[in-house]
């Protein structure tokens, strides 16, 4: 199995010069945000979030854990059981995306209603 680290993005200049850049890689992605949201409130095993994300393949699922474990916003946890159980949860670094997603939950409601309003949807 690859190391966290195998799943950091490649040295990009743009992102490395440009903070709103570096934020939103760490944040792009189908499943990413709705991943982060999953875990805003308490660990999840990778059976509950695949279940919360209809639509979401495992491997898709997957790679994008692995991104973001990597960019370190969540912790992947073993558990030596039998079977082994295996949890994620947003590390004190992930943490700090909260504030952070609830503006992008605000606006995104705002501007889903602008569509409606506007019939442009």
């Amino acid at each position: 199995m690859k190391a966290a680290r195998d799943y950091s993005p490649p040295i990009d200049f743009l992102r490395d010069q440009c903070p709103v850049r570096a934020a939103l890689d760490v944040l792009r992605g189908r499943w990413k945000p709705s991943i982060l949201w999953e875990l805003k409130d308490r660990p999840r095993r990778f059976s509950d979030i695949q279940c919360a994300l209809e639509g979401a393949s495992a491997q898709s699922l997957t790679l994008q854990l692995r991104q973001l474990e990597a960019d370190e916003v969540i912790i992947r946890t073993i558990y030596p059981e039998i079977p082994v159980r295996v949890e994620y949860h947003l590390s004190e670094h992930g943490r700090t995306l909260a504030g952070l997603m609830d503006q992008l939950e605000l606006w995104g409601q705002a501007h889903l209603a602008r569509k409606t309003r506007s019939g442009g949807g």
